[in-house]
């Protein structure tokens, strides 16, 4: 993505391809976290034994607890992505590519939301500063939710 944002500096008309990588790496990220489902979680069940905020967060957020190593790479190619958006919009309108400019610009809104399902700590850190309680009790549940994940994904021990 980085090369292709450098290159669009070069050429204008690269722009497209970093536009289609872009998209494409949209698309794959979106049916990753719909694969995830949205069913409930399971409340007081083993091996994890979820309050019901622990639960609630997981299922809000299930593709960021599934699979924390890809959620985590997921959202450095999206701040990349956000980032070069930030420079290239302003840049392919001062070489007058308005179309190319204004598509990366708006993609800045899939970028947000698209960060706030497999990154959501930084969205609900600002949103409990804001006073708002359901992030805070979300942000409360974070920390012993993964501590029941890692306790219950741990193998069992034998007893000598």
């Amino acid at each position: 993505m980085l090369v292709l944002a450098g290159w669009t500096f070069l050429n204008v008309t690269v722009a497209w391809g970093y536009i289609a990588a872009v998209i494409v790496f949209e698309f794959w990220l979106l049916r990753a976290i719909a694969a995830g489902g949205s069913a409930p979680v399971a409340v007081g069940e083993a091996p994890y034994h979820f309050s019901e905020a622990e639960a609630d967060l997981v299922r809000r957020y299930r593709f960021y607890f599934t699979y924390p190593a890809r959620a985590r790479q997921a959202s450095s190619v999206l701040a990349a992505l956000g980032l070069t958006a930030l420079v290239l919009a302003p840049w392919l309108t001062y070489k007058q590519a308005f179309l190319q400019a204004i598509v990366i610009g708006v993609n800045l809104f899939a970028v947000a939301r698209l960060t706030r399902a497999v990154a959501p700590l930084m969205a609900l850190r600002i949103a409990a500063s804001r006073a708002d309680r359901e992030a805070l009790r979300l942000l409360e549940a974070h920390d012993p939710a993964w501590s029941k994940i890692r306790a219950g994904n741990e193998p069992p021990r034998e007893n000598q």
